[in-house]
């Protein structure tokens, strides 16, 4: 994402792990990440090893709680691929690769997909 918020001309990539395939309440659309992401980085994708698409970063709300500043949360790529049939799109989710990709083309493959939003009043 844009970690911090256009102040660097081109999308940065933030490598984290997995750290449950649920949310802190138990919640099956959302991953919990190992990963200290920036405000700019909400809404950007989440990548697998292969380079796939497996969610959407979320921005972050403590709420009551008070969370480690590297626990960070994503949207399960599932319902995304759901709304996103349901708006009409032709999508599916991709085939697994044998092998992971290179940091490097993971990152090149990730500014070739990822924009700048901002949201003015």
């Amino acid at each position: 994402g844009y970690s911090y918020e256009g102040v660097l001309s081109a999308a940065t990539l933030t490598f984290g792990a997995l750290s449950d395939l649920k949310g802190l309440n138990g919640e099956e659309t959302l991953k919990r990440l190992a990963v200290k992401a920036q405000p700019g980085d909400s809404g950007g994708p989440v990548f697998d090893d292969n380079g796939h698409v497996v969610g959407m970063l979320l921005p972050r709300t403590d709420g009551d709680r008070k969370l480690p500043e590297d626990v960070s949360f994503a949207l399960d790529g599932a319902v995304i691929l759901k709304a996103a049939q349901n708006a009409g799109l032709n999508s599916k989710m991709a085939q697994s690769t044998a092998a992971p990709i290179a940091p490097r083309d993971l990152t090149l493959r990730a500014q070739g997909m990822t924009v700048l939003v901002s949201c003015w009043e």
